[in-house]
């Protein structure tokens, strides 16, 4: 006769939790993909510990954007050093370290590529493509943009029109202005694998097309 384990204290937590953030949480959040969304308490280098202390490789790094470790010393201690200096301001107002970041930015970028340039600094993805859109529309007085197939641009209004997926638009009804989805130049999946000469006239014909 099996004998059933009393939960621990770790299972009625992430219990709680759980149905917590069923009643609290937007479903729109792509956790809910998951069956059985995990529940993480720390990290650690490239790995998570959920409320048991279980240890996962995180190969996903948080969308990329972690890959210097999590619990970075040398990050942790810089981001607390700033707060406790001179947190985020408005934008009405600046402060030494947004310059020297801007400069360095556009130093590396002169270096690597030969452009002069500013830093528009945002808050996420979305805006820096909603604000790529309004350069382009302000500069050329052109509406029509062209995008990827297969790309990803964001949860914005704006973002989501030039996003080729449907089923990231399909809820949104129709959008007024609305990109020409062309291939992306990405040989080992293009229909004349190992002719480059020939991939590549196809893709400028498609631009020429499009534009």
């Amino acid at each position: 006769m099996l004998t059933k384990l009393k939960p621990t204290q770790a299972d009625e937590e992430e219990r709680e939790l759980l149905a917590k953030e069923d009643r609290y949480c937007s479903h729109g959040d792509t956790v809910h993909y998951a069956e059985h969304p995990k529940l993480f308490e720390r990290c650690e280098g490239s790995y998570l510990y959920d409320l048991h202390g279980r240890e996962y490789l995180d190969l996903q790094m948080w969308y990329s954007a972690v890959n210097l470790g999590y619990a970075n010393k040398v990050v942790s201690n810089a981001l607390r050093a700033q707060l406790e200096r001179l947190p985020q301001l408005a934008c009405q107002y600046l402060h030494r370290e947004k310059i020297e970041l801007a400069e360095m930015v556009c130093e590396s970028i002169e270096r690597g590529f030969g452009m002069k340039g500013r830093v528009q600094f945002n808050v996420g993805g979305s805006q820096a493509i909603e604000d790529a859109l309004k350069l382009v529309r302000k500069s050329t007085g052109r509406q029509r943009m062209l995008a990827f197939q297969g790309g990803y641009h964001g949860r914005t209004l704006g973002a989501s029109a030039i996003t080729s997926s449907y089923r990231y638009r399909e809820a949104f009804g129709e959008f007024a202005d609305r990109a020409e989805f062309i291939p992306y130049p990405y040989p080992f999946r293009s229909p004349y694998k190992g002719d480059a000469q020939r991939m590549e006239d196809h893709h400028i014909a498609e631009f020429e097309r499009n534009g």
